[in-house]
């Protein structure tokens, strides 16, 4: 796939597999647009891929589990390249714990980010997405096709962000 001057937007880019994916993808010639909560440590990694791969990086702080962060994440996006090729909603969290034992809290915490967030930003990219045949991916986990044991909010999360996706397509 031929990834040159194409524009992929990012969540949960400021570590692990979100960082990963932004250099991966910069160091194939794309522009990326880094979305997280941890706006200077973005900046910092997005200069980075700007001096190593020579390609255009913007860093946008983003909480997806707030509707209109995800909306102006996407619009910043469009302004300042013009277009979206490709979503990849990666920003997640996990959690292990028995459901007897589990924080409601936390439960709500978990839908928030790995499903809402992926619904958030999935609709305000959608639009841009389908003029190019652009891409909407998921990052998603084992949990979310089979239950695993003491993963009952995280694997829920998965399997609706999973459900959702494949709706979509």
């Amino acid at each position: 796939m031929d990834l040159k001057d194409k524009v992929i937007l990012i969540t949960g880019a400021s570590s692990g597999i979100g960082k990963s994916l932004a250099e991966e993808f910069a160091s194939r010639g794309a522009n990326v647009v880094l979305g997280a909560r941890q706006y200077v440590k973005l900046c910092e990694i997005s200069d980075n891929i700007i001096k190593k791969y020579n390609v255009k990086s913007l860093a946008i702080q983003l909480d997806v589990t707030n509707e209109e962060d995800c909306r102006n994440f996407v619009n910043q996006a469009l302004y300042s390249m013009g277009k979206i090729d490709v979503l990849v909603n990666n920003a997640g969290i996990s959690m292990r714990a028995l459901f007897n034992d589990l924080d409601l809290k936390v439960l709500r915490q978990i839908m928030d980010i790995n499903f809402w967030g992926t619904v958030y930003c999935t609709k305000y990219a959608l639009p841009e997405l389908l003029k190019v045949k652009g891409s909407v991916v998921g990052v998603s986990s084992i949990a979310g096709y089979k239950g695993l044991p003491g993963r009952t909010g995280y694997s829920a999360s998965k399997f609706a962000m999973n459900g959702f996706l494949e709706s979509l397509r």
